[in-house]
Parts: C-alpha cells; sequence; structure tokens
C-alpha cells in the first residue's frame, strides 16, 4: 500500500499573491445550424477579448486570472436550465451581458448606458468586466478576512496544484491497458 505525501501548506498563511484565483467569463452562444458561432458571435468575441486585455493588468495585480469559458446550448432544455434568452450572452461573477433580438432574423440590440447599437461596444464589455473583477476581490478578500480554510484543510492543501500524470499510451490509447 503505498501512500501519498503532500507538502503542507502553512496554516496561518493565504496563498501568495503570485498564486492566482481565477474569473470565469462565461461565454454562451446557440448552435445555430450545427455551427456553434456566427460571424455576429465571432465580432462580439473579439469585443470581449479586447475588453479582458484592457482590464486583465489590474486583474494581475489584485491576483485573479481571467479566463473565458466558451459555452454553447443547442436544445431547448439546455437554454432554460442555464437561463439564456439571447445569443451571444456573457456573464461573470453575477453579472450578464446580452443583446436583445427584436424578430427572428440575426440582428441585436445591444443596450448600454441608455444607447442603443447593433453591435456590443467595447466600454460595456469592460465595465461588466471591471465589475465583476471587484466582485470577484471582494469575494476573495471577504473568504480570506472569514480566516479561508480551517487549519485542518491547510494541512492537506498544495500550494500548487498537483501535476497530473501522463495518459500511458503504450498500447495506443490514453486510458488504462490493463
Amino acid at each position: 500500500m503505498s501512500t501519498t505525501t503532500h507538502a503542507p501548506a502553512a496554516a496561518d498563511t493565504p496563498p501568495s499573491a503570485a498564486e492566482s484565483t481565477r474569473l470565469a467569463v462565461e461565454y454562451w452562444t446557440v448552435a445555430m445550424d450545427g455551427q456553434s458561432s456566427c460571424g455576429s458571435c465571432d465580432a462580439t468575441r473579439a469585443v470581449v477579448d479586447g475588453a479582458m486585455e484592457a482590464a486583465r493588468p489590474l486583474a494581475i495585480r489584485l491576483g485573479i486570472h481571467l479566463e473565458v469559458l466558451p459555452r454553447t446550448v443547442a436544445t431547448w432544455a439546455e437554454a432554460l436550465d442555464h437561463g439564456i434568452v439571447a445569443s451571444p450572452t456573457i456573464r461573470a461573477a453575477g453579472f450578464e451581458l446580452c443583446p436583445s433580438h427584436p424578430d427572428t432574423s440575426e440582428s441585436r440590440v445591444w443596450q448600454w448606458r441608455g444607447r442603443q447599437t447593433a453591435s456590443l461596444p467595447e466600454e460595456a464589455a469592460l465595465d461588466l468586466l471591471l465589475r465583476a473583477l471587484a466582485a470577484r476581490s471582494t469575494q476573495i478578500g471577504e473568504y480570506l478576512e472569514r480566516g479561508g480554510p480551517s487549519a485542518y484543510l491547510r494541512r492537506f492543501l498544495l500550494e500548487r496544484p498537483a501535476p497530473r500524470p501522463a495518459a500511458d499510451t503504450s498500447c495506443g490509447a490514453a486510458t488504462d491497458c490493463g
């Protein structure tokens, strides 16, 4: 019987600033005719990516890693389960940004600060990211102010995730061959 040895984390110190916590930015689209995206969604994603690059230096200073998580719904049940009413829908830390669809065409109407536009203004995406970043930073701060994980749990927590073992492909499969 083998045992795994964990390097215990210090019992009373939080992770270093270099150890980032993530802010997941969900980018939801609806599968249309077998495609997970369209020209309008691609243009919107480029705006979101640009806003993320603008916000990234602040996120890094706060010890938060920004990450886009592409998500797709293809069925009525999936749209219902995730509350998707428009494509694309951008969500982060409880904030949401999405257009309205005025009819059955691909046209979209984005609203931000009293303006209506046919495409997502970069300022609107940046506004969402900054509000989400502030909310995530507050959440992390409150968690650590409450003491974070108990001393018992800290005994088992690693400073960094354990490396994943390489898959054994000697038999031509990425799983156990036994």
